[in-house]
């Protein structure tokens, strides 16, 4: 196992910029796109059914299924999953610069850990491109669990082979998820922009 220095980012509110409460959310024009809105989604999906599926424990074609059968929209399945999954990726390409820089710089690890399900992050990995700039996306529907358990940050740091918890520092935009962190052992800090992010790698490893 490695105790050389690692970076590990949160996705969404540190890489990917279209989550809840951002300027331009990914759903900024799902009502006039699909005669629905977030608020009616998030209630009724989100909040419900999609728990299960950051788990690992539903998948998610067949949740979304039965919640667009209740708009009349099942046989638009694919097409609203690439709606979502590309309204919800606007990359913060000047994140992913800064890690790069500090991988080569330090020769460290850099990994993603976030909760997703298996669909998205295979999106993000491969058509997004995170895949080059992280040595693997860590993420609650492979481990079973979600932050901010403490479980995922014990399973996550299995996952990356990490023999040190201080030798990761971890960026995150939610303060539950930076305490968690912390609370298992790890350098945690809370996301506050580029610019917080590149002081606090400035002295990292």
């Amino acid at each position: 196992m490695s105790s050389s220095p690692v970076l590990v980012l949160d996705i969404d509110g540190v890489v990917s910029l279209a989550q809840p409460g951002s300027a331009e959310p990914w759903y900024a024009t799902l009502q006039a796109d699909w005669g629905f809105d977030h608020d009616e989604m998030a209630r009724d999906f989100f909040r419900r059914e999609f728990s299960e599926v950051l788990r690992g424990r539903l998948d998610l074609y067949v949740a979304l299924q039965a919640y667009l059968e209740t708009k009349g929209l099942a046989d638009r399945l694919e097409e609203f999953v690439a709606y979502w999954f590309a309204k919800d990726a606007v990359i913060d390409r000047g994140v992913l610069d800064q890690a790069d820089a500090w991988r080569q710089r330090t020769g460290g690890h850099c990994f993603a850990a976030s909760n997703q399900e298996h669909h998205r992050v295979a999106y993000l990995r491969e058509e997004a491109g995170l895949g080059a700039h992280f040595d693997e996306i860590v993420y609650s529907a492979a481990l079973g669990v979600c932050k901010p358990d403490r479980v995922f940050f014990t399973a996550a740091q299995a996952r990356m082979g990490v023999s040190v918890a201080q030798s990761i520092l971890f960026v995150d935009d939610t303060a539950a998820n930076v305490d968690a962190a912390r609370a298992c052992g790890w350098r945690a800090m809370l996301y506050r922009g580029p610019d917080s992010l590149a002081r606090a790698l400035e002295g990292w490893g």
